[in-house]
């Protein structure tokens, strides 16, 4: 077998070439930055005049993406997208979500029976999962946990939102609503308001107060955009409360590319790398939290599997198929409010010896049943590949 993989920053890159050498699968790569996720001719041309369809059985990406499916679909080729991210960070996926050539792969159950109910028989759930042989192999020296060690830690961003500049261009009104609809996610996990709350007409409605507002603009606001502005400026204020009453408490770290000047007692660092580093600081850190990014409705977010992957500790904000798949207080810990989150944390790390047994029963369960050589394999199976 030969997959053409398409190359991008994605986190899974790494491991998924790593996989296709361990199982011997044969792969070529390259890499193409888009003018546009829905039409590139530069590309499209690019693709028929240099793939050779008959040298791969699939064309195999991180995430979709509307012109790999096009190109492919030309070449009368498989096209297999393997998706980390919720929502697909796409516009107008439906154009080509259908195109017969697809399987495209969501690891949030939600997301998948969204497009399933809609008729959509190229998408598929199959949750996310761990490079199980890179992370047996960990090695945690003491120079490491001199390095690393913390009593809590996030590793992530902090979710700059486009939100307030779109709330500029609002009325009153609808300010207030979408301001409302915010508090009102704040305070509620497992459950995702804003495709209730936020319609099609609410967006056009917006839409007509701009171009009245503003005659000369050409802007157009979707609401896949609004949504996901709105999702993001929560969960940016989740993680900025978390972590300042986590720092006020504990000796809290942030891992980011981002920093704000609201977290003077959380120590600060720079991104780590996703191979080298990152397992150490969830293997060296007393309490790893996972505070979801909101849109993500109820799949099991990659850092969860991770932390846990990795021997760490992980306390997560209640996500469905996480509490469905995992046993709170024994295999990782689970809360419902900030206040529970304190709590919760302050009682492990004061109890050691039952946070590692249940860092350690944890790491088993992912390694075991949560591999991504596993899941490549269903992929494989299911786009009649294996």
């Amino acid at each position: 077998m030969k997959l053409l993989l398409y190359e991008w920053s994605s986190y899974l890159q790494y491991d998924l070439k790593e996989i296709c050498q361990e199982k011997n699968i044969q792969w070529e790569s390259f890499d193409w930055k888009f003018s546009n996720k829905n039409e590139d001719e530069a590309f499209e041309r690019w693709f028929q005049q240099n793939v050779d369809a008959n040298r791969f059985d699939a064309l195999l990406s991180i995430n979709y993406w509307p012109m790999l499916s096009k190109a492919a679909k030309a070449k009368n080729m498989k096209y297999i997208a393997w998706c980390y991210d919720n929502p697909l960070n796409v516009v107008r996926p439906e154009e080509t979500l259908g195109n017969a050539n697809n399987y495209v792969f969501f690891f949030d159950r939600i997301q998948a029976e969204h497009y399933i109910q809609k008729g959509f028989d190229t998408v598929y759930y199959l949750p996310l999962g761990v490079n199980a042989s890179r992370l047996r192999g960990l090695q945690i020296s003491e120079k490491d946990r001199k390095k690393y060690a913390s009593d809590v830690a996030l590793v992530g961003s902090l979710y700059e939102s486009r939100m307030q500049d779109l709330r500029a261009l609002m009325d009153d009104h609808t300010r207030g609503y979408l301001d409302a609809a915010m508090t009102a996610q704040q305070n509620l996990y497992g459950c995702y308001l804003f495709d209730e709350l936020v319609t099609e007409q609410l967006v056009e409605d917006i839409n007509q107060y701009i171009g009245k507002m503003h005659p000369d603009s050409t802007f157009r606001l979707l609401r896949e955009a609004l949504t996901f502005a709105m999702a993001s400026e929560v969960t940016r204020k989740d993680r900025l409360v978390l972590l300042t009453l986590f720092g006020r408490r504990f000796d809290t770290r942030l891992y980011s590319f981002q920093s704000s000047e609201i977290l003077q007692e959380v120590k600060c660092f720079p991104p780590i790398d996703y191979v080298t580093e990152m397992p150490k600081v969830f293997a060296c850190t007393g309490i790893n939290l996972n505070p979801s990014l909101r849109c993500i409705q109820s799949g099991i977010p990659l850092r969860a599997l991770d932390v846990m992957g990795a021997g760490g500790f992980l306390l997560s904000n209640y996500q469905p198929e996480l509490a469905e798949q995992f046993a709170d207080g024994q295999e990782l810990a689970i809360y419902e409010s900030v206040e529970d989150a304190l709590e919760k944390a302050a009682f492990y790390l004061e109890h050691e010896e039952l946070r590692l047994q249940i860092a350690q029963t944890g790491r088993e369960k992912v390694l075991k049943e949560y591999s991504l050589q596993d899941r490549l394999e269903q992929i494989l199976e299911t786009a009649a590949l294996g």
